[in-house]
């Protein structure tokens, strides 16, 4: 909805809009995948215009391509970013989108996809992909099996999405993956993940996981403070791996809670304090405003926190009174 806002096809009221183009090809057929949180999956009986929090609505292929070029070109959009379903001509959909695009416009697009052979990686690169994500969504091998792989009726295994995020990041350089917190994961295994790809030069995005009405489990068995001193603690140990201040092999762990960072308190407070690891992480550009979140409580800020909003996020972590408030 915020991207048919800034392509002025939809009239949306926000105060942060999207940076990036967030697009899906419409089919009426759901997903042969059966991811068990997601609502496109084969076994969900959700409301397949909703992709966790977000909405899409259908629209005009020739009127988004046309006002993406407009949008790119006045600067309001600094990328488009693709998110793909299986299904029978999922290939040839993809393709006919990018290749749509690319005629049109310079935009640099983004391309959400299951693992594939290296032939079509190499296709996508040609065509005008410049970032490719592989969603792992789980932070361990079992959970991975239990929410998309075998045991959840999925065709996906965690052996070939690693595999295929390593014959990715061979042509494009570097790629991306998701992680979805919340599905089970501890802070050690989420932090353990990130620090793994991170070795192998892969960027890591975090989303909270959202439960969508129809879709095949609710996963979210904690409190929400809980949760989101979680989430928190990881977006923060993310930040510090990524910056180069700290090492997971420094870090302690008890019970599989993040008892300590590894780094002393004053970098802790100005990484902290900066608010960067806060805000949504992902692809260039990406803030994907409002996808996983409410008012009442934002997971990945859209644009640098304010001062209000890093004393919540000292609160979120149990920090409130150890650490200086601004």
């Amino acid at each position: 909805m915020g991207t048919l806002g800034v392509l002025g096809l939809e009239l949306v009221q926000m105060d942060t809009p999207p940076t990036t183009a967030y697009l899906q090809i419409y089919t009426e057929k759901r997903c042969m995948a059966n991811c068990r949180f997601c609502a496109q999956a084969k076994g969900s009986s959700a409301d397949m215009t909703h992709i966790a929090r977000g909405m899409y609505v259908p629209a005009d292929l020739e009127a988004v391509v046309m006002r993406l070029k407009t949008a790119y070109e006045r600067g309001y959009l600094a990328r488009a970013c693709i998110q793909t379903a299986l299904y029978d001509t999922w290939w040839e959909d993809t393709v006919y989108l990018i290749k749509s695009i690319r005629r049109e416009s310079r935009i640099p697009i983004s391309l959400s996809v299951f693992p594939l052979s290296t032939e079509r990686f190499e296709e996508l690169k040609k065509i005008g992909v410049d970032e490719l994500v592989i969603p792992l969504d789980a932070c361990t091998p079992e959970l991975f099996d239990k929410i998309k792989g075998k045991s959840a009726g999925g065709p996906y295994s965690w052996k070939r999405h690693v595999d295929g995020l390593k014959r990715a990041s061979c042509i494009f350089g570097k790629v991306g993956t998701h992680l979805m917190l919340g599905l089970g994961e501890n802070d050690e295994d989420a932090v353990k993940i990130i620090s793994e790809l991170q070795s192998d030069n892969v960027n890591i995005a975090l989303f909270s996981y959202t439960y969508i009405p129809g879709s095949q489990g609710n996963f979210r068995d904690k409190t929400e403070s809980s949760v989101i001193k979680h989430y928190r603690t990881v977006q923060l140990a993310r930040y510090l791996i990524l910056e180069g201040f700290a090492a997971f092999s420094d870090m302690r762990f008890e019970n599989g809670f993040l008892v300590d960072f590894g780094v002393k308190y004053d970098v802790i407070l100005e990484a902290i304090e900066k608010g960067e690891a806060f805000q949504t992480s992902g692809c260039p550009d990406c803030n994907r405003p409002m996808a996983n979140e409410t008012f009442s409580k934002i997971y990945n800020f859209p644009k640098k926190p304010d001062d209000e909003e890093i004393v919540s996020i000292k609160m979120d972590m149990g920090l409130a009174d150890r650490i200086p408030q601004s």
